[in-house]
């Protein structure tokens, strides 16, 4: 690439890059393509600016000047990079909230993309009132949104790399905080035994399998053989309302399972129940075919139809069974976790824990379930003895 100066003036100056000659799509003529950058100081610092532009476009490291805000380029990069199809629905959502919410509202949002520095991020983590957890997911919001800025050539580095933020902890203390011993989890489902057959089957079946809540939420009844007992889980619910939206499971891998007589004598009841709910609106029932659907009691909103799917169950409902079960107050998420640790304190060997769960590897289920595994060490001693010592 060649480039000049044009004096402007006392120690003004425009850097002239000329980057050759384009074919006008319109017209089909070359045109010459040059690009005019201002600069305030000596000829020399001129001079050497221009050496060092010209050496970036050589390198394809070139970033033409905008005066873009950080906010500015992150709404334009949601709706063009994550809105769906590119990511789920629920993704999408995720990222506008936390754009609109919270970055939005801080001093970050205001500067410029190009003059965005690491420290100015490593500030927004600080000041943000969020576990960090959720710390984690602002980052890599922001993280991947530079990086394509990177890509589409508006910076020349990632500003959101080795920076300083609260690291989130797989603290077996916090798991144990949302879960529940074998007794407690007792008690709850002979509370929700009480609930209705809906209940009763959603949250035995929750228990039995620890499936994540989207996981149970797009059940069909297709994913079940009540004859053999197994379930398959292959989708999750991205998103409910009037026309509900189907996505893969978080891993993208659908896994099959062997349920408990008893679960599948609640689902047996929640089938027949729902049937008959069916036979007797069949005019207006929704029937999407889910094994977990909005009834009565669930018509809150104008739009809200039988049929429909229902997230109440792990909401309102979770909350006053735990209250009329009265045992300990967790998360939804909790019966996931309480799920995996009654498995591995049983003695299940956890690469089958780990499969039946759908996580990702088996070194996940450890690193955050150590604390569940018995202690086998005094087993291991006496079988090596056995083989040894005869």
């Amino acid at each position: 690439m060649r480039g000049s100066l044009v004096h402007q003036g006392k120690n003004r100056w425009s850097l002239v890059m000329d980057l050759g000659y384009v074919t006008d799509p319109a017209t089909g003529k070359r045109k010459r393509q040059q690009k005019w950058v201002s600069f305030h100081g000596t000829k020399k610092a001129a001079e050497d600016k221009l050496t060092e532009l010209a050496r970036s476009v050589n390198r394809d490291e070139w970033v033409e000047p905008s005066k873009t805000t950080l906010l500015d380029y992150l709404r334009k990069w949601v709706e063009r990079s994550v809105k769906p199809p590119m990511k789920r629905p629920a993704t999408y959502r995720l990222y506008c909230t936390i754009i609109e919410y919270h970055i939005a509202k801080s001093t970050v949002a205001s500067l410029p993309l190009q003059k965005v520095r690491g420290s100015d991020l490593e500030r927004y983590y600080a000041e943000l009132k969020l576990a960090p957890g959720s710390v984690q997911v602002h980052h890599a919001v922001l993280h991947s949104a530079l990086e394509k800025a990177v890509l589409d050539h508006l910076l020349t580095r990632n500003p959101a790399v080795h920076l300083e933020r609260p690291r989130p902890s797989r603290d077996r203390a916090a798991v144990r905080e949302h879960c529940w011993a074998a007794l407690e989890a007792s008690r709850f489902l002979a509370a929700a035994r009480t609930a209705g057959e809906q209940s009763a089957a959603f949250f035995a079946l929750a228990l039995d399998t620890g499936a994540r809540k989207s996981e149970l939420h797009g059940l069909l009844w297709t994913d079940v053989d009540l004859d053999s007992g197994t379930l398959s889980i292959s989708r999750q619910l991205d998103k409910a309302g009037v026309e509900p939206v189907f996505g893969v499971t978080k891993t993208g891998r659908t896994r099959t399972l062997s349920l408990g007589a008893e679960t599948v004598t609640l689902l047996r009841a929640h089938k027949r129940h729902q049937a008959e709910l069916k036979m007797a609106n069949r005019t207006t029932y929704q029937d999407h075919g889910l094994m977990f659907a909005k009834e009565a009691e669930d018509l809150q909103t104008p739009l809200a139809a039988l049929g429909q799917p229902i997230c109440t169950l792990a909401e309102k409902r979770f909350k006053r069974l735990i209250a009329q079960a009265g045992v300990k107050d967790i998360k939804f998420h909790g019966l996931r976790h309480t799920s995996i640790t009654l498995m591995l304190a049983a003695g299940v060997p956890v690469h089958v824990v780990s499969k039946r769960v759908g996580h990702a590897n088996v070194s996940m289920t450890l690193d955050i379930y150590a604390h569940a595994l018995p202690d086998q060490q005094q087993d291991a001693a006496a079988r090596l003895a056995a083989v040894l010592h005869g």
